[in-house]
């Protein structure tokens, strides 16, 4: 695995073999402007992934998106899209940072390869299906 970004608001590490990204968000992100890197990074790991690949993304300690955080997300899934991204298997256990990504995942035309868990455990099995 090779960690390609770690700050106090988000993580990126890619497992070559699996050919999947992990993507950790956490706290609250007042705007775009607290995580500067944040297109950078995700350009980084996205130049090592091949088609198919797939995005296990720890969502348990993020809080709500304000709308310009939301726009960015939205505009970096649609990106993975067109990458060539197979499935995204979220782990939420908030009902309210639940209905906030969904909003994205439904904005970036995701939402049919995008499914929630409660662990990462079922997460994983999923995508490795």
């Amino acid at each position: 695995m090779q960690q390609i970004a770690k700050n106090e608001l988000y993580e990126l590490v890619y497992d070559e073999g699996k050919n999947r990204i992990y993507w950790t968000m956490k706290g609250f992100w007042r705007s775009m402007s607290v995580v500067p890197d944040f297109d950078k990074d995700w350009d980084k790991i996205q130049s090592h992934t091949k088609d198919n690949f797939t995005i296990l993304a720890n969502l348990v300690d993020l809080k709500v998106l304000p709308e310009e955080v939301r726009m960015a997300n939205e505009e970096r899934q649609e990106k993975l899209l067109r990458s060539g991204c197979k499935k995204v298997a979220c782990i939420i256990l908030s009902p309210i940072t639940n209905s906030s990504v969904q909003r994205v995942t439904e904005a970036s035309g995701m939402e049919e390869i995008v499914k929630n868990f409660n662990s990462q455990k079922e997460a994983e099995d999923w995508l490795n299906e």
